[in-house]
């Protein structure tokens, strides 16, 4: 039976112990690309996939800030496990927040569902990421008994894992609408293609997926929206994805920064006679990769505490937001091909987590929004 996590402090501290148990599996997984279903098994197991997020109607610990905290513990032990993590937390944010359905999915998803992985599907090969707008080519056509979903969708984080897919389509309508459909994930006319093969996060198993006229109940449809009217309101899935992946992507350099800094202590070339550690010039290089990290958990706070409040503007957070995109999240592989540049051969071994760490961290530029579309949001609202 599942632990139910009542405090932060239960919460971080199940996330810390497990992180020991995900390092000694990720570079199997990492090599395989085999899915780590015993991580998310362990995971339900201590609770951590039920937490009730925070909201102003119902205040619980399980705010921004303390998931934060979780995904970035989790991530020092396995990044794939952490991403998956991201978007099972955000959606569920997003739900309690009322973005998608009624009380009644809410409550239904925290009472009956709690320890249910789930994931927003929005992106597909054709269209690509949903940052750039276009209508998606996944279309749901009404019948007399509810639904019938036909499409495809790519990077479907923690396929094999997941139970919930929150799938992202237009009405078969005249004019159309566009809503968020939820689908059981082992739904008859659903097909995986084992499409990923990325250089990092490869256990995440981020494969795309068919729906071939998947019969739908008639609340299956959450919302549904004119395509050029979004509802108003703060967008919590947004807010939480990038402040949950800040957290994993400065997890993961924590990880490797502490690789780098037992790779020093306990290195000692036969020329120096002490390790390395002892150099002027590598304490000064760790000083300037400690510091970062501060700087990142700060900016992280700040961010999170911003989201948290829930009275911040609009504009505030989208801005604050792409900070921690382009200097938390993108910044991370600068800082893990640092590290592999001081490490020399050490580090570009497969023995070793750094090489790993420096993959994983590639992948953060390629989440939305991408960094050249902030930066030209960013200039012309500067130069209008």
């Amino acid at each position: 039976m599942a632990i139910d996590l009542q405090t932060a402090h239960s919460a971080i501290e199940a996330a810390t112990h497990l992180k020991q148990q995900f390092i000694a599996r990720a570079a199997h997984h990492d090599r395989t690309g085999i899915f780590a279903q015993e991580n998310i098994n362990d995971l339900r197991q201590a609770g951590l996939l039920s937490l009730r997020i925070s909201t102003p109607e119902r205040p619980t610990p399980f705010t921004l800030g303390v998931v934060q905290d979780i995904i970035g513990q989790i991530a020092q032990g396995d990044a794939s496990t952490a991403l998956i993590m991201v978007n099972h937390y955000m959606v569920r944010a997003a739900i309690a927040h009322h973005e998608f359905g009624s009380d009644d999915v809410a409550n239904w998803i925290e009472e009956e569902q709690h320890d249910q992985l789930l994931n927003i599907l929005l992106a597909e090969p054709d269209l690509g990421s949903t940052s750039r707008g276009g209508l998606p080519g996944t279309v749901a056509t009404r019948t007399a008994t509810g639904w019938v979903l036909t499409g495809h969708k790519a990077y479907v984080t923690g396929i094999p894992g997941l139970s919930w897919l929150l799938v992202r389509a237009r009405t078969h309508d005249n004019p159309a609408q566009v809503g968020t459909f939820i689908v059981p994930a082992k739904s008859d006319g659903i097909r995986v293609l084992e499409t990923w093969d990325h250089i990092g996060m490869r256990a995440s198993n981020s494969h795309e997926v068919m729906f071939t006229e998947v019969t739908l109940p008639p609340d299956a449809a959450l919302e549904l929206h004119a395509p050029d009217a979004p509802p108003i309101g703060r967008n919590t899935l947004v807010l939480w994805n990038t402040g949950l992946l800040g957290a994993l992507y400065n997890g993961i350099a924590t990880a490797a920064l502490a690789w780098f800094c037992d790779f020093l202590k306990n290195r000692v070339p036969s020329n120096l006679g002490a390790p390395l550690a002892t150099l002027p010039s590598m304490r000064d290089a760790v000083g300037g990769f400690t510091i970062t990290l501060h700087m990142n958990a700060m900016l992280l706070h700040l961010y999170a505490a911003d989201v948290d409040a829930e009275h911040s503007p609009q504009q505030q957070l989208k801005t604050h937001a792409a900070v921690i995109k382009t200097r938390v999240i993108d910044a991370v592989a600068d800082f893990t091909s640092a590290l592999l540049g001081l490490a020399g051969n050490a580090g570009l071994s497969a023995h070793n987590p750094l090489e790993r760490a420096h993959r994983d961290a590639l992948c953060g530029r390629i989440h939305a929004p991408h960094a050249e579309l902030l930066r030209r949001i960013a200039g012309q609202q500067a130069l209008s």
